[in-house]
């Protein structure tokens, strides 16, 4: 519960010390809420550890509106808490407009990148939309998370009055990575082909005036850049289980298609999935 004397702190982006993190959740409360309670029990030390979770948070699963409202808890009220945006969550902001167009522009050019089979005409305010919002109607099944707010498919205008102060602040707050002695957590992964510290600054930038930001929306980053010496961990790429390489790990182990998403004890590398094993 927030009120109008509610302090948003800042996501933190630098951290240290023992680390779980969390993949990509999409909508599935009852799913996270277990897990998340499970990690407590099975965790001695679970309070000492910093709790990073890699994105989408919306859409696909069944309650957008009460998984929100249990991250935005645990952002205010749980310290060691952190978060990165994924690419369900930079395209529903900007499909609601919670987060706007810079200053100095770049939105009003998006509209004119989208190619005609991405359009949807029953968008209300388009003017000025970023790209990914512009495609969130078609792309990025969207339909649950408005029934968890009871609104009609896709009135964006309605959504975003039902949206409380709380969430929008939660939005517009989500780094694009969140940087550790030993990791770097981020959504998607980072460009191969260029330098770590290349990929680094523009993380750091966070630049909403960029069409299909890569670090949140690109499904080609299976490998760390060469040069890194930290291992790059995130969510956004479907595995069936835990995926290591070097420098690497991947643990979207959903896809948003259920809720049995994956948590991994860092640097133990201990993982916990509440998964029911199948019978052999």
């Amino acid at each position: 519960m927030t009120n109008s004397k509610t302090i948003y702190p800042p996501m933190e982006t630098r951290i240290s010390g023992p680390v779980i993190a969390i993949g990509d959740i999409h909508g599935w409360c009852k799913g996270i809420k277990d897990l998340f309670n499970h990690l407590k029990q099975e965790i001695t030390n679970f309070e000492d550890c910093w709790v990073v979770f890699l994105g989408d948070y919306v859409d696909r699963g069944p309650n957008t509106k009460k998984t929100l409202e249990f991250l935005v808890d645990l952002w205010l009220n749980r310290p060691k808490t952190t978060f990165v945006m994924g690419n369900h969550d930079l395209s529903l902001s900007t499909f609601l407009k919670i987060i706007q167009e810079p200053e100095n522009g770049g939105f009003s050019k998006h509209k004119s990148l989208l190619k005609s089979h991405h359009y949807c005409p029953e968008i209300p305010d388009q003017e000025n939309m970023h790209l990914q919002g512009l495609r969130y109607p078609k792309y990025f099944d969207g339909e649950s998370t408005f029934k968890s707010f009871g609104v009609e498919f896709p009135n964006n205008i309605e959504l975003r009055k039902q949206f409380p102060e709380s969430f929008c602040k939660f939005f517009q707050a989500l780094p694009w990575a969140v940087e550790h002695d030993d990791y770097v957590f981020v959504h998607s992964g980072m460009d191969e082909t260029v330098s770590y510290e290349s990929n680094l600054i523009e993380l750091r930038k966070r630049d909403f005036s960029i069409p299909k930001p890569t670090y949140l929306c690109d499904r080609t980053h299976w490998l760390a850049p060469k040069d890194t010496k930290k291992t790059i961990v995130s969510g956004h790429l479907y595995v069936e289980e835990i995926e290591y390489s070097e420098n690497r790990i991947i643990m979207d182990t959903t896809g948003g298609e259920d809720e049995y998403m994956t948590a991994l004890l860092l640097p133990e590398n201990i993982s916990f999935c509440l998964r029911p094993k199948k019978n052999n």
